[in-house]
């Protein structure tokens, strides 16, 4: 029986309980997308579109792109500038971007208000500023956590959980949670007492956050965050259990530090995009 047990939040706990969520204006996306080929993805307006058709919110557009950032290209849906700029990903299949135009959707408000008023096969180029891209840096979404924490192997937990589940309480039922297996070792009138077997060396990840069993001592392990530096993990926000991107900036012999800004908070984004098709809201 496979049980995620609601009270094996001890290790998400030890990351605080002060910050907000994330603003939008950080968490955006930038318009990189997977198109299957290199043509345009979307069709004419069943009408037909006039030749001086400038596009208008809530339009579906689709634009080839390049984005600059500190003078160097960033990302481009350009396969053969992605090659020539030394960021070409091989998983990815280059080929227009298709979206709608409309704020806050995903696409950054920035790039959505340039795009209004372009006409079809017109080229234009744009500078974004922080306030209409990705936010500026937040000191307040920097977090240092424990690189360690300890776990009793022993945990006491109100019968009434179980019988709300309609869980078998018998001495010696055993469940799978993210730690691993565990034990009803006894019980009383109020509380069933669990045991978890963990063993020096055992790996698993707990909502998100990759962790290892390093020693055992007295019915206690120590076990650690496993996070690799300079690599990004979506983890439930410590205050408001929303999924948030946090990048690994610094790991010592005791701790660890988080941040969840956006890559390009505070940077000014220099683009160029050339309109190809349009369809016409509500079309």
């Amino acid at each position: 029986m496979r049980l995620y047990l609601a009270f094996l939040i001890i290790g998400l706990m030890v990351f605080g309980c002060t910050e907000e969520g994330q603003p939008a204006n950080n968490t955006t996306s930038l318009p990189i997308i997977v198109p299957a080929n290199n043509t345009t993805l979307i069709p004419s307006s069943p009408q037909g579109l006039p030749s001086d058709y400038s596009v208008n919110l809530g339009d579906k557009i689709s634009v080839n792109y390049t984005l600059w950032v500190d003078g160097k290209v960033y990302d481009t849906n350009n396969e053969t500038l992605a090659i020539e700029s030394g960021i070409y990903n091989p998983y990815r299949v280059y080929g227009p971007f298709v979206f709608d135009v409309i704020f806050n959707q995903g696409v950054i408000d920035g790039f959505v208000a340039n795009v209004i008023g372009m006409t079809i096969n017109e080229t234009i180029s744009f500078a974004v500023t922080p306030d209409r891209g990705y936010g500026y840096y937040d000191e307040t979404k920097v977090i240092t956590v424990p690189r360690y924490y300890n776990k009793s192997l022993f945990e006491t937990v109100p019968l009434s959980y179980f019988e709300e589940q309609g869980l078998n309480t018998s001495v010696g039922t055993g469940f799978d949670t993210p730690y691993g297996t565990v034990f009803i070792n006894s019980t009383n009138e109020e509380n069933a007492t669990l045991f978890y077997v963990l063993s020096p060396g055992q790996k698993f990840t707990f909502n998100g956050i990759p962790q290892e069993v390093v020693n055992l001592t007295n019915f206690t392990a120590t076990i650690e965050y496993t996070f690799k530096q300079n690599s990004t993990y979506v983890i439930p926000h410590p205050q408001t259990g929303a999924p948030t991107s946090y990048l690994v900036t610094n790991k010592t012999e005791q701790n660890i530090t988080l941040d969840a800004n956006h890559k390009l908070a505070n940077k000014t984004l220099i683009f160029e995009v050339t309109l190809l098709d349009a369809i016409p809201y509500n079309s």
